[in-house]
């Protein structure tokens, strides 16, 4: 018996969180009717990138394929056997933040972000932001599939920051 096909989609969703976390990412599976089979939620952003990579096996990419490559953005998992450590990496990943805040919202870095204001961003920036990655509303919808790839390629961008900085 021919197992259904299936669709996996990758997001994120950039909102404070219970967990104190600025940003959360999920990973979906459809069958190929558009019902949603699986979804799990990754706290970890280590975890997440592992997965995306290929580096773990997971259900979620079984064929351990590397949608970084796939999707010319840069990321992976380093591997540094000497003290046996392996880290993933996404600059991409840790500019997210940077959308919603002005500012770091903890005490311990000082680092500005790219929002109008201090912890959404203006509603010009949110408009766009609904248009260009299909979402109603930041602080409850995960950015998914193309959208998150664009997003995630956007990020890196320093043209789209620029414009996005003074979106107003």
């Amino acid at each position: 018996m021919r197992q259904p096909a299936s669709k996996v989609v990758f997001g994120v969703k950039i909102s404070t969180g219970a967990n104190s976390s600025l940003v959360s990412f999920v990973a979906m599976r459809y069958s190929d009717d558009g019902v949603l089979r699986a979804k799990r939620i990754y706290t970890s952003k280590d975890e997440f990138i592992k997965v995306l990579s290929g580096y773990w096996p997971s259900p979620f990419n079984p064929q351990k394929r590397d949608y970084f490559k796939e999707n010319k953005v840069m990321g992976g998992v380093f591997v540094n056997d000497t003290i046996r450590i392996e880290v993933g990496y996404c600059p991409a990943l840790d500019s997210l933040w940077k959308i919603r805040f002005s500012d770091w919202p903890y005490k311990g870095m000082n680092q500005a972000g790219w929002s109008m204001n201090k912890s959404r961003p203006g509603l010009k920036q949110e408009e766009y932001l609904s248009k260009r990655y299909n979402i109603k509303q930041l602080d409850f919808d995960y950015i998914v599939d193309t959208n998150f790839w664009n997003l995630l390629y956007d990020v890196t961008d320093s043209t789209w920051i620029s414009n996005y900085k003074f979106i107003n």
